[in-house]
């Protein structure tokens, strides 16, 4: 009888790339999509057979000034921004993990600016940890998320979610036409590439290691 896989969920087609060399510890790479409802309909969907596990990964945003690119949070807690509904890691996984320890926040939107961060209470941010955790403590799956930090607490997101397909792949045309009327984004948008790579390597790093550990 086969065995029930671990599988790894993120939600850019970047960060699947990132972690595609992972396949060789056994374990599913999912791309759910960006935001909470695409997160949420993937994970009913992967919870319908058995599983030994779900690992929710990809990148986040900082909520203090201390942590830098490349950073990996290591979510003890996921706490829904909105309900406030919190949901633990397993112990299991927790304990195999390595990596900054603290509460991820999901909100439903994108936190741009220090302002929108500032707001919000724990160690970083991103959108799909809680529906994901949700689903699989619906189906008494293990669950854990591990993140990489993608954006500091002092950046600002240029704004080209419109640009940007369901996975995150990029209009060029309409990326290039972005930067031509509104050039001073265009520092911020080379940050955003070069962070998104280092963000990458460190994720990889992050899951492997978390693999390894529980001998996947």
């Amino acid at each position: 009888m086969p065995t029930a896989p671990i599988v790894v969920v993120c939600a850019l087609e970047i960060e699947r790339r990132a972690l595609a060399g992972l396949e060789r510890h056994g374990v599913e790479i999912h791309v759910s999509g960006i935001g909470p409802d695409a997160a949420a309909a993937l994970g009913e969907r992967l919870t319908q057979r058995p599983l030994r596990a779900m690992i929710a990964t990809g990148f986040c945003g900082a909520l203090i000034p201390r942590l830098d690119v490349g950073t990996i949070v290591v979510a003890e807690r996921v706490v829904h921004e909105n309900t406030g509904d919190v949901f633990a890691a397993d112990d299991v996984m927790l304990a195999a993990a390595e990596g900054r320890r603290g509460t991820l926040v999901s909100a439903g939107e994108v936190a741009r600016t220090p302002a929108d961060r500032a707001a919000l209470q724990g160690l970083a941010v991103d959108m799909e940890s809680a529906a994901l955790a949700r689903a699989a403590r619906d189906a008494d799956v293990p669950f854990i998320a591990i993140r990489a930090i993608s954006d500091r607490f002092r950046d600002r997101i240029p704004d080209i979610a419109g640009m940007l397909d369901h996975v995150g792949r990029p209009d060029r045309s309409a990326l290039i036409a972005f930067a031509l009327h509104n050039p001073r984004e265009i520092p911020r948008l080379i940050r955003l590439g070069r962070s998104a790579k280092r963000a990458s390597t460190a994720l990889t790093d992050g899951v492997a290691t978390l693999l390894t550990r529980l001998g996947a």
